[in-house]
This record gives structure tokens, C-alpha cells and sequence, in this order.
């Protein structure tokens, strides 16, 4: 078929050069040599058309500008158009008849256009043509009909490879290829019958027998002819074998293979003989074997071949098996039995037996669980309610819980946990799957985040401070001041001698130097003594120490103040009375209803007493150790303080010691001291001196005879070692003292030894006299002294607490002093002790026991008062030191108010006090235990070598942290801190005059209002505020007018008036004003319009900004002084009378309006005096 198909093409092949038959760019070509006849068609058929309506020389011309003008401008007006104009010359040089209408000359150069585009595409594909096309081929002169033809012939050649192509080239005769392919398909046509019949039969074998083709028509007749000569050999052996023989062959080779197999199978068998003889005896007959009966004896070989050599021994076999079906029928009836108690009893099989069914239980077995029932029968209600209480919690979704209870894997001591566990688990899911945040939650994560707010609020509260450096620094007035307080100050300050008293420089100079410096910080007599009443004020008073300050002394600072903060301590040293009681100022007089003045001793019991509101400061900074300041709090502030625990005990010298000194005495009748005492005190100093030389020291004593002593013998025994001289210099911010209990009010240092003094006398009796300790309020002075120690607190006494009689010493102080004995005596208020206080969660026991289980030592709830760490890990090697303090996210990080307290604050103030905290989040814990168990016992690691290294490099952690003082740099300044003003930072003031353009050739007078409107509006946007007489003149310059007569004041009056109405300029008196532009004073000494140097010119408004200027740069000035200050900042270099008037008018307008007020000379801002100036 394919040969008769090539014949026919060859034959219908068109007349074409041999070459192009030849030519191998047909192979991949076909479309682009179509492309290129197509283009030769279509150049064809333009030149065609364009014959005798174009010139020749329009071919090589550009056109297609010259088409988009004639086709686009086709108005009345085109003829102006340049491009239309050009595009016209052009048409006249190419077209024929250039005076044909525009569309037949727009339509004949787009066909131009089409045929240029196709010769630069034949000029484009010459080369290939000359290899496609052959003779035919002559560029841009080709003829397209061969052209055409001969890629349409070679379309139809598709499928058939290069053949037919050529043999048309190489064949002169075509037509006899022609007639030769035609005998061809008749012979094909007769045999195509025979060819698709053969094909059919052979069904789904034909492709693979015929050469993978997908059809008889291209199966190869050679190959079809030798596999037609196999099939003829097979059909005839086929009916040789087979009785019936199908007509297809597929359904033949099919029999054809289950006969082989059989064969092979009968084969199997005989080969087989001599064993079927052996295994099956007398019921194997080789190929006529019962098949069935054979498999059957088979598969109970295989089931029963532990017992067939005892079958083989049994004569009475059917006797047997009759027995054994009996057997079989009574063991169903007993398990049906069986099946029906136990569903009385709401039982099952797998429940009681733990197999599947009743008739899969051992008779055994079931006999004696019967007669286990039996022998228990009372527990039988027990048994069926807990079948009752099981079904009633699987109903309820606890079938898991059951089953485990039931198989043993889960106990009944651990069935509420495992419960638990399970409820608490499916909790968090639910929450998890509401909240998928929780379910992300990584703990290392979060504490990331935790540890960069911390570094962000620390940095923001640093930030804080330096604004409010920058805040005083912007408010600090210009050294260049020369009038009023400023000038005062810088006049004062450059003189040599002969200064005002501070008093009357306070009253003059006061509101500069409050710029200066704002926080003054004074005692009540220096208040009183330096600041004259009503001068000066303050917005806040902060008052410290206020329990030691008298009411009469403190009023002066109070009335002074528009705010007053009262920090003190009721529960510390009152007042002293001792200069009162000498001068008798003390009045008796003074009776009424309520508390008085003069019955309250402190200006803190004062505003106490007035019902102010209060805060108490609970947190406790000083003491480093909690029973420093256990005492205190118990018996003065009612365990309200904040005590945060510490990460060392007694045995590592902190804390409250005890030092008896049994053989001193007090000397009553004498001295009034206790020498032995007062020389162990020495010694203990020196001792210090010594050993710590790095902690500060201060001694107190409950007398001031006491303390002379001490400092006697210290005086000694500095002179026999002078090695401890350099300790008494140490420390300039907290030197070592020695004082009596009266002074040590506000003082604090590392280590504080407190001399009690007071002992038996030499007769051995024990007065019970304590010094202020048995007056009233001693128990106030008892705890100053005993809360002044940061690390440790040293007690020398020469008695106990058991040497105290509270029936002969009366007062609240000395029974403060007996309990404090006891504390120091019998050290159970040591290092932050293991309270008794549950556990804040099961979470937190839950660390504590693995802790335990890894061997390590674990307390909980270490604290005493209000602060508490969840779990301490203690130091075996280190007794006194713990290692490592566990935080948890418990009940009591909750509760916490702020993310600033509960994420900072907290763990910073521990580690302030020398704690190494580790942190576990709950929700890595429940997720991963493990893990978190094994990233705790690293941080214990870590933090037990962090601590060896503190030892080794006596690293002090409990230092007081310095302050830092943070500076603003301020340039070139004074000393007292007056800001410098250079020409950088000096305000441009120039006058801008406006400059407009003339806006057409109206005439002045005869410019629409409109656009004299937007004048008016340019001059005042410019120079507001600006009198009219003014804009008046701007507008005549723009027209260059050198005078404006009647006319054209009334045409610029009208503009401004539209301008008014459209909001766009304000208008008071003869002043025009830019609406929401602020006024400022400008400086006209370099103006070129000669009336802006005029007073009458210049607006109240401007004059008011500038007096208001000069008051607050220089705090106050005298009227004279606003005049020459506003004069000089207007430009004028005197001040005429007439400028004087304007400049006193305005202040007068603004003391009237209370802008600005006189006070002590001097004109002042007054109150709201920024908001006052806004509505002027």
C-alpha cells in the first residue's frame, strides 16, 4: 500500500527543478517555505493592484507616519496640522492621483504598506529559497503559482518520508510511476479482504506477530506471508488433536495450553507412581485415582499427624468418634449454660476467661472458677455493681480506664492519676486545638522573649532618663539673656566680690536659676532661710525622712509646693523634742475636737492623720539576709514586707550573729559603760578590718557613753596595727562609724555591729534600764537599729533574752528587744529556711520529685515573707550555699500584676541578691519531661562552676549599683549650664516680601475680582500679617505703578473682601491674617518696601509674640526692657516714641488679658499663658 501511495505522488508531482525535489530543507522546512510562498503571493497580488496608482519609487518609501496623520486628522481644521501637512506632500510625491480622496489615498498606501512588508520578508528568506525552490526562485520577481504548488505537493508527502521527493526528482517519465502504482492498489484491493480477515483471526496476537504495526495495512506482506505458512502448519496439527476446533485462534492456542498442562500433569503422576503406591496403599490407581477421597485423606494427615500412628492401632474407630461427638455436644450444652449465667452475672468470655468464646475455655478452668463463685458467693452484689459502675463509665467514654483495670495494667492505686492524667491531657488538647499557640509553645523561645522585653524595658527606662536630661536641657535659657532674672544671674555671676545675699538673689534671680537647676534640695531651715515666701514655687515636694521632721518645720516647704509626696516610717525614730523642750516652744495651749497639730510629732503622723492617701513600699531592698530584717517585720510591719530570700545561710557568714560576752559588767554608778564589751566590739573591728576589708562596716550603740568607749579602746588598738588604716579610708560613700542609736537613722553598710552595753552590775543585779529603749516610741528606735545591715549583723551582749524581766522593764521596746535576743541567741531565723508551705502546683512537685530521684537535694517554697522561689536546689559540698533557684510559671507567676514584675523585675532582684535562677514553663514540662529534666540538671551543672568561679575571683554581687550619671552634651556653655545661642540656632526672623507677577494685560483697575482675589491671597500667604495699605503696594509693583489712586484701591479693597468671604484670609482692623498660620515677629531691617519700617505698619500681634519672647527667654523683664528687646528683634536700632507707644500698647493689652502678670518688678507669663497668646 505504501509503495502505490509514494507511485501516486510521484506522479502528481508539479514541474519543478530537480534541484528542489533534492533539497533536505524540506525535512524541517515545510512551513517556512509555505511562509515564504505566501509572502511572494501576497507581493504579488500588491504590486498587481498598485500597477499605474503608485510610482515605482514609492516601494523603497517609509509611509507608515504619513498613513497614521491622513487617517487620524480628518476635522475641518486638519489643514494647521504640521504632521497632516507633511503626510500630504508626501502622498503627492508617490501617489498618481494625488487628488483622489483621503480614504482611497489612506487604503492604496496600506496595501503599500502589506506589500513592503512582504518583499523585506522575501528579501529575509532569500537564501532559503534559492535552496527550496530551486531555478523557480528569483527573489522578489519569483512567480507565486509554483511556488505555491510545489509546497502543496510536498504537504502531501507527510508520513511518507523523503522517497517520494526523490524519485520525482530523479524521474523524467512521472506518468508511468503513475500507471505502475495504480496496477499496484488494484492488486491491493483484491487482497485486502484476505490481509484484514487473516489480521481478525489472529485478534490480539496480529500486532505482536506482525511487527508491532497498529493495523494490516502497514504489516509487512513478506513477514504476513511466513507467519501465514506457520499459522496453515499449526491449523493443521490443531485438528489433528482437537474434536471440536474453534474458528478463532485465539480460542484454539488457549486449548492447545490447557492440553499441555494436562500433559505435564499425567506425566507428574506416572513419575510419581511408586510413591502414591507407598502413602496411600490400596486407594492409589495411578491416573484413575479418587481424587477426593486422596485430598481428603491429605488434609487429615496434616491435621492429625501427632495421632495416626495411633489411628493406625485401633481396630474400633466409629466406636470412638461416637463417643467423642457425644462429648463434643455435652461441652456446647455446658457452654451454652455457661453463657447464660454469665450473662445474668453481666459477664462476657473475654472478661472472665480472656478468650473468645465460652466453648474456647478449658473444662478445668471453668470447673474451678464455678467453684471459686461458690465458695464466694457473698461478693457476688459487689462483682455484679461493679459491672453496673464499669458499663456506666464506658457509656461515659472510660472504656480504656475499664479495660486497663480489668487486664491488669493499670492499678487500682493509680487508677485516679492515670484518670487524671488522661482528663487533664485531653483539657490541654482541647485548649491546644482552641488556642494553637499553645500548642506551639517553645519554652526556649519564650524565654528568648522574655529576655529581650527585659533588655527593652531596661533600655526604655535608661531612655527615659535622657529625655528628661533633654527635656531640662531645652528648657535652660540663652546665656545672651540681658534682661530680667537672666541678666541678673549673668550679672551677679561676673563679678568678683560684693555678691547679693542668696536670699535676695533667690527672690530676684529665682526663676532663672529654677531653669538652671529645677531640684532644689534643701532642709525645712534652709527653705526657710533662703526662699522668701510666695516668691518661689515648686510643683513637687518630695519630703524623706519624714517621720523625723516636725510639723512646724516642714509647713514652709509644703506652702511652697503644689504637690507634696511624704516618704517616711511611722514604725522609726520620731522627732526629737530636746530643742523644743529647751526653748519651751511647745505650746499647751492648743485645745480642740480631733487631732492637733501639736499632738501629732511628725509631719508624716500629720498627713497620716488628714486621711491622705497612702502606699506602702513593701519591697525590702538593704537586707541581704533574710533574718536580718525577719525581726522587723514581724513585730513592726505585720509580715506585709517583700523579703527576698537569699541564696546563702548561717554557716556562710551571713545573716544575724550572736556574740555573748558573759564577763562584762556595767558600770551604773560611773561611767555609764561596759569596757569588756566595748573592747570585744574593738577587736571584732579590727578583725574585720582584716579579713573583710571589702564590706563596709558601721558600729551603733544604745549610748553615747558606750560609744566613746568603744572608740577609745579602737583608737588603741588602730595604734598597735596600723596594717587597718587603709580599711577606715576605703570606702568614701559609706565610711565606717561608730554612733549611737539617736543618729543612725538613714545610714546602711555591709556589715553593722550593735553594742548592747547595758549588763549586770558589779553586785550581779540587772537593772532593767535600756536607755531610750524603755521610753516611749523606743520600740521605733530599736528598729532603725537593727535594720541598718545589708549583709550581716554583728550582736555583742553581755546578757540574754533570759536576763530580760518584762515584769520590771515595761514597754514596747524592751519587749522588741527580748525577741530580738532570742533571734540572735538561738539562730532560728538563718538563711532563706524551707518553709512549710505546699507546693504552688502538681507541676512544680512533679520537678521537685525527679530532682530528688536524680540525687539531688531540693527544697521548696525557700522564703519567709511575701517572696518565695518555687524550688532551690542546696549545695552538698557548700553547706550554706544553694546552687540554683527554680522558677516555674505557677499560681504565683500568674498572679503577677505586670509582664514588667513578673518577667523582669522578679528575677532580676534575685539575681541582685546572688541567685543563678533557671526557668521551666509548664508547657514544656507536660510536653517534654524529660528533656526539661535534662536541660535542668545542666543549668545546676553550669551554675554550680559559675559560683566556684566567684569564690576564686571574690566577685562581690551584693555591692549597692552605681549611678550613672548621663550627661547631655551642650556645646559651648557657661559653667552654670546657660545655653549658648550661635547664629546656627538663632531663628531666621528676615522680613520675605512678596513677589508677583503681572497675571495678563488687564489694567490694574480693570483686573476681575477674582483674579485679584488670588493676588491678595499670594501677599498675605507670604507676609502674614500685613496691613492693606501694604498688599496695596505689592500689587502696584507687579504693574510697576509707582502710586495707586482711587480706582485701584478700590479693585484690590474688593479683592481682599472675596478673599475674606472665601476664608482664605482673615481681616482685623486694617491687618490681614493667614487663617491657621501662627504669628511671629519679623526682623525688617533689610525690608525693600519703605513703609514696613514704619509702627503703624506693624500688626499688635506680631508685638505680642515678641514681648512674650522676650519675658520667657529672659524669665520676667521690665516693661523698658520689652520695648528695647522687641525693638531690636523688629530690626530697629532705636526705639522712637512712637515704636515705645505701640510696643507699651501691646503689653498693656496682654497684662489685661492675663497673658502676662507683674510680679516683683517684673512682668512674668502667667498662667496658661500659651493658650491665652492662641486666643489673642
Amino acid at each position: 500500500l505504501r509503495l502505490a501511495v509514494t507511485g501516486e505522488r510521484v506522479a502528481a508531482a508539479p514541474d519543478a527543478s530537480p534541484e528542489a525535489f533534492a533539497a533536505t530543507v524540506w525535512d524541517s522546512g515545510l512551513e517556512q517555505a509555505g511562509d515564504l510562498a505566501d509572502s511572494v503571493a501576497t507581493l504579488e497580488a500588491a504590486r498587481a493592484d498598485l500597477q499605474g496608482k503608485v510610482v515605482d519609487a514609492a516601494w523603497s518609501t517609509e509611509v507608515a507616519a504619513a498613513r497614521q496623520a491622513l487617517a487620524t486628522h480628518t476635522g475641518i481644521l486638519k489643514a494647521l496640522n504640521g504632521d497632516y501637512r507633511r503626510a500630504t506632500a508626501l502622498a503627492r510625491t508617490i501617489v498618481v492621483d494625488p487628488s483622489a480622496p483621503a480614504t482611497q489615498i489612506v487604503g492604496l498606501l496600506d496595501l503599500l504598506m502589506k506589500g513592503q512588508a512582504a518583499a523585506a520578508r522575501v528579501r529575509e528568506g532569500d537564501a532559503f529559497g534559492r535552496s527550496a525552490f530551486g531555478a523557480d526562485w528569483r527573489g522578489e520577481r519569483s512567480a507565486s503559482a509554483p511556488l505555491l504548488a510545489l509546497v502543496e505537493w510536498m504537504r502531501t508527502l507527510r508520513g511518507l518520508g523523503p522517497e517520494p521527493r526523490i524519485i520525482a526528482g530523479r524521474m523524467a517519465e512521472r506518468s508511468e510511476a503513475g500507471a505502475r502504482a495504480a496496477r499496484v492498489r488494484k492488486v491491493i484491493e483484491i487482497g485486502r479482504p484476505i490481509i484484514e480477515g487473516f489480521w481478525n483471526d489472529l485478534g490480539h496476537l496480529a500486532s505482536s506477530m506482525l511487527g508491532d504495526v497498529a493495523s494490516a495495512e502497514r504489516a509487512s506482506l513478506q513477514l504476513m506471508e511466513a507467519k501465514a505458512s506457520t499459522v496453515a502448519q499449526a491449523d493443521d496439527a490443531s485438528r489433528q488433536v482437537l474434536t471440536d476446533v474453534p474458528d478463532l485462534i485465539t480460542e484454539r492456542v488457549e486449548l492447545l495450553r490447557r492440553l499441555g498442562r494436562l500433559q505435564a500433569l499425567a506425566q507428574g503422576i506416572d513419575a510419581g507412581e511408586s510413591l502414591g503406591k507407598f502413602v496411600f496403599g490400596s486407594s492409589w490407581h495411578g491416573r484413575g485415582s479418587d481424587w477426593a477421597a486422596l485430598t481428603q485423606a491429605e488434609l487429615w494427615l496434616k491435621e492429625n499427624g501427632s495421632i495416626r500412628h495411633l489411628a493406625a492401632r485401633l481396630p474400633e474407630r466409629i466406636e470412638i468418634a461416637n463417643s467423642a461427638r457425644s462429648a463434643r455436644e455435652a461441652a456446647q450444652a455446658a457452654a451454652r449454660e455457661l453463657k447464660a449465667l454469665t450473662g445474668d452475672l453481666k459477664a462476657d468470655a473475654p472478661s472472665l476467661f480472656g478468650v473468645v468464646d465460652f466453648p474456647d475455655v478449658a473444662i478445668g478452668e471453668v470447673v474451678s472458677r464455678l467453684q471459686g463463685w461458690l465458695d464466694h458467693q457473698e461478693q457476688l452484689s459487689k462483682w455484679v455493681a461493679y459491672e453496673e459502675r464499669s458499663e456506666t463509665a464506658r457509656k461515659a467514654g472510660l472504656g480504656q480506664l475499664i479495660d486497663g483495670l480489668a487486664n491488669g495494667q493499670i492499678t487500682t492505686g493509680s487508677a485516679r492519676s492515670v484518670f487524671d492524667m488522661a482528663y487533664y491531657e485531653r483539657m490541654f488538647l482541647a485548649m491546644a486545638t482552641d488556642e494553637p499557640e499553645l500548642a506551639r509553645f517553645d519554652g526556649e523561645l519564650h524565654s528568648r522573649a522574655v529576655r529581650d522585653f527585659a533588655d527593652l524595658d531596661r533600655q526604655r527606662i535608661k531612655a527615659g532618663a535622657i529625655e528628661v536630661v533633654t527635656a531640662h536641657h531645652r528648657k535652660i535659657p540663652s546665656r545672651d539673656g540681658g534682661a530680667g532674672p537672666v541678666g541678673l544671674l549673668r550679672s551677679e555671676m561676673a563679678r568678683r566680690r560684693g555678691h547679693m545675699p542668696i536670699r535676695q538673689l533667690m527672690q530676684k534671680a529665682g526663676p532663672a536659676i529654677q531653669a538652671l537647676k529645677p531640684v532644689f534640695m534643701m532642709s525645712p531651715l534652709s527653705v526657710a532661710q533662703f526662699l522668701s515666701p510666695g516668691r518661689m514655687s515648686f510643683d513637687l515636694l518630695v519630703m524623706d525622712e519624714a517621720s523625723q521632721i516636725q510639723p512646724v518645720d516642714a509647713l514652709g516647704s509644703v506652702a511652697r509646693a503644689s504637690q507634696v509626696v511624704v516618704v517616711g516610717d511611722e514604725r522609726q525614730l520620731p522627732p526629737t523634742t530636746f530643742f523644743a523642750k529647751m526653748t519651751g516652744s511647745q505650746s499647751e495651749d492648743d485645745e480642740g475636737e480631733g487631732a492637733q497639730v501639736a499632738d501629732i510629732e511628725s509631719i508624716l503622723g500629720l498627713f497620716t492623720a488628714r486621711g491622705l492617701p497612702q502606699r506602702m513600699l513593701r519591697w525590702h531592698y538593704r537586707s541581704r539576709h533574710q533574718s536580718l530584717i525577719a525581726v522587723s517585720n514581724s513585730q513592726f510591719y505585720e509580715n506585709r514586707l517583700f523579703i527576698v530570700p537569699s541564696p546563702y545561710t548561717q554557716e556562710a557568714g551571713m545573716g544575724l550573729r550572736f556574740h555573748h560576752v558573759p564577763e562584762g559588767v556595767f558600770d551604773s554608778g560611773g561611767t555609764g559603760t561596759n569596757p569588756v564589751e566595748a573592747r570585744a566590739v574593738a577587736e571584732a573591728i579590727i578583725r574585720h578590718a582584716k579579713v573583710n576589708p571589702q564590706e563596709t562596716l558601721g558600729v551603733a550603740t544604745f549610748s553615747v557613753s558606750q560609744r566613746r568607749a568603744i572608740q577609745d579602746e579602737l583608737e588603741a588598738l588602730r595604734r598597735l596595727n596600723p596594717d587597718t588604716e587603709e580599711f577606715f579610708h576605703a570606702h568614701p560613700s559609706e565610711p565606717f562609724f561608730v554612733k549611737n542609736l539617736e543618729n543612725v537613722q538613714g545610714d546602711e553598710r555591709d556589715v553593722i555591729m550593735i553594742s548592747v552595753g547595758y549588763a549586770k552590775n558589779a553586785q550581779g543585779y540587772m537593772a532593767m534600764r535600756f536607755g531610750p529603749l524603755g521610753a516611749e516610741g523606743g520600740e521605733r528606735r530599736l528598729n532603725v537599729l537593727i535594720s541598718r545591715a545589708k549583709r550581716s549583723c554583728e550582736v555583742f551582749a553581755s546578757i540574754t533574752d533570759e536576763d530580760i524581766d518584762l515584769e520590771r522593764g515595761k514597754g514596747k521596746g524592751i519587749f522588741a528587744f527580748k525577741l530580738f535576743l532570742h533571734y540572735a541567741r538561738t539562730g532560728r531565723i538563718s538563711l532563706a529556711q524551707v518553709t512549710v508551705r505546699e507546693m504552688d502546683s502538681i507541676f512544680v512537685e512533679q520537678v521537685a520529685n525527679a530532682l530528688i530521684e536524680m540525687g539531688y537535694q531540693v527544697h521548696a517554697q525557700v522564703g519567709i515573707a511575701g517572696f518565695f522561689i518555687d524550688l532551690a536546689v542546696a549545695d552538698p559540698e557548700r553547706p550554706g550555699r544553694y546552687i540554683l533557684g527554680i522558677e516555674c510559671d505557677g499560681a504565683e507567676y500568674h498572679s503577677s500584676r505586670s509582664a514588667r514584675d513578673r518577667d523582669r523585675l522578679r528575677q532580676s532582684v534575685l539575681e541582685d541578691h546572688g541567685w543563678i535562677i533557671h526557668r521551666i514553663w509548664s508547657a514544656d514540662w507536660f510536653q517534654r519531661p524529660r528533656e526539661q529534666l535534662e536541660r535542668t540538671i545542666l543549668a545546676i551543672e553550669a551554675a554550680r562552676k559559675e559560683l566556684d568561679e566567684r569564690a576564686e575571683l571574690g566577685v562581690q554581687r551584693n555591692r549597692a549599683v552605681a549611678v550613672q550619671v548621663v550627661t547631655v552634651d551642650r556645646g559651648n556653655v557657661t559653667e552654670i549650664g546657660l545655653e549658648s545661642t550661635n547664629g546656627s540656632e538663632t531663628p531666621n526672623r528676615a522680613y520675605e516680601e512678596a513677589e508677583l507677577k503681572r497675571p495678563g494685560s488687564f489694567e490694574l483697575h480693570e483686573t476681575p475680582s477674582g483674579i485679584m482675589a488670588g493676588l491678595v491671597e499670594q501677599v498675605v500667604a507670604t507676609e502674614t500679617p500685613i496691613h492693606v495699605d501694604e498688599i496695596v503696594s505689592r500689587i502696584r509693583d507687579a504693574w510697576g505703578l509707582q502710586r495707586a489712586g482711587g480706582r485701584i484701591q478700590d479693585a484690590i479693597e474688593r479683592g481682599v473682601s472675596i478673599a475674606q468671604r472665601g476664608g482664605s484670609v482673615a481681616r482685623r482692623g486694617n491687618f490681614c491674617f493667614k487663617p491657621g498660620v501662627p504669628v511671629r515677629l519679623r526682623d525688617r531691617s533689610g525690608v525693600v518696601s519703605a513703609g514696613l519700617r514704619k509702627p503703624e505698619m506693624i500688626a499688635q500681634d506680631e508685638v505680642a509674640q515678641g514681648a512674650m519672647e522676650v519675658v520667657k527667654s529672659n524669665l520676667g523683664a521690665t516693661e523698658e526692657e520689652i520695648a528695647t528687646g522687641v525693638a531690636r528683634m523688629l530690626g530697629f536700632k532705636a526705639t522712637s516714641a512712637q515704636l515705645r507707644q505701640l510696643i507699651s500698647a501691646g503689653v498693656a493689652d496682654l497684662v489685661a488679658k492675663g497673658v502676662l502678670r507683674s510680679q516683683d518688678g517684673l512682668l512674668v507669663a502667667g498662667e496658661s499663658a500659651s493658650e491665652k497668646l492662641a486666643e489673642v
